[in-house]
C-alpha cells in the first residue's frame, strides 16, 4: 500500500455539522478521554439539526444539507446575511517544542465524507470550513498525519509530546504571524471524539490540532485514537488560565 495511513477518521458531514444529533459522540468531561492534560475553553452547545420525529439521527435530506457550510434553513433578506470572512487563511505552522515547521494546505471533505488530510505526511492541512486564525471566534482546525505507510514519520508524529504552556505560531497568507499557547492535550477513542466542540465556529478563538494516536491496528491500517491539542491566542492565554 502506498497511501498514507488515515489520520482523521470522522464522518465529514458530522464534523461539518458539528456532529449534532448523531450517535456515539461524546461531550467533553464525559469520561470518554483516553488521556487528558490541561483543559479546553468551554464551548456552549449549539442547536441540533432537524431530524425525523423520534429519530436520533438527521434524515437523508438533513444529512445532505448539513454537509454544506452554506446550509439555509429559511429565506432571509440579503441585508441580514453575514459578510464573507475575508480573514487570510493559514499557510504555515510552527511548533518549536517538537521541531515542527511546515506548510499548511487547504483541505475539505473526501468522497467518503471524511476530513481530508494532505497525502504528503510532511504537510499539514487547514480544514476550510473551520475558523481562520485571527477571525476572533471559533476553532481553527489544522490536521496532519502521524506517519505514512511508505513515508515514515509525519509532521504531527510528536504531537502527543506537546504540553500546556508550549507555543504554536501560525503564519497567514498576509504574512501576519499569530501566536498561541497550548492549554490542553487530549487523546480520544475515535468513536468518542467531541466533534461538535472541536470543530465549532463559535465560542472563544482557539487553535485545534488533530492527528492519530494510540495503538495501530495492522488489519485495518488505522490507529485507534485521535490526539487533539488545543491552544489559545497568547493575549487571551492569561485570562483563560484565571478562569479555569
Amino acid at each position: 500500500m502506498t497511501r498514507p495511513r488515515p489520520a482523521i477518521l470522522v464522518l465529514g458531514a458530522g464534523a461539518l455539522a458539528l456532529a449534532i444529533g448523531t450517535v456515539g459522540i461524546a461531550t467533553a468531561g464525559s469520561g470518554m478521554h483516553v488521556e487528558s492534560v490541561g483543559a479546553r475553553p468551554a464551548v456552549a452547545a449549539e442547536a441540533p439539526l432537524a431530524s425525523s420525529p423520534g429519530s436520533t439521527t438527521p434524515d437523508a435530506d438533513d444529512a445532505q444539507d448539513s454537509s454544506s457550510p452554506y446550509r439555509t434553513l429559511e429565506r432571509v433578506d440579503a441585508t441580514a446575511l453575514p459578510r464573507p470572512d475575508r480573514t487570510p487563511r493559514p499557510v504555515q505552522i510552527r511548533i518549536p517544542a517538537i521541531d515542527v515547521r511546515t506548510a499548511v494546505d487547504v483541505v475539505g471533505l473526501d468522497v467518503a465524507g471524511q476530513v481530508q488530510v494532505p497525502e504528503d505526511v510532511s504537510r499539514a492541512g487547514w480544514y476550510r470550513f473551520s475558523s481562520k486564525p485571527g477571525s476572533g471566534e471559533g476553532s481553527t482546525v489544522i490536521v496532519a498525519h502521524v506517519d505514512g505507510v511508505d513515508q515514515g514519520a509525519g509532521v504531527f508524529y510528536d504531537l502527543r509530546k506537546v504540553r500546556p504552556g508550549d507555543t504554536v505560531t501560525v503564519t497567514r497568507a498576509d504574512d501576519r504571524t499569530m501566536t498561541y499557547e497550548v492549554v490542553a492535550r487530549e487523546v480520544f477513542d475515535k468513536d468518542r471524539v467531541p466533534l461538535r466542540e472541536l470543530f465549532s465556529r463559535s465560542g472563544p478563538e482557539r487553535l485545534t490540532l488533530i492527528t492519530c494516536g494510540g495503538p495501530f491496528d495492522p488489519a485495518s491500517l488505522e490507529y485507534t485514537d485521535n490526539v487533539v491539542v488545543t491552544a489559545v491566542p497568547v493575549d487571551s492565554a492569561e485570562k483563560f488560565g484565571e478562569t479555569r
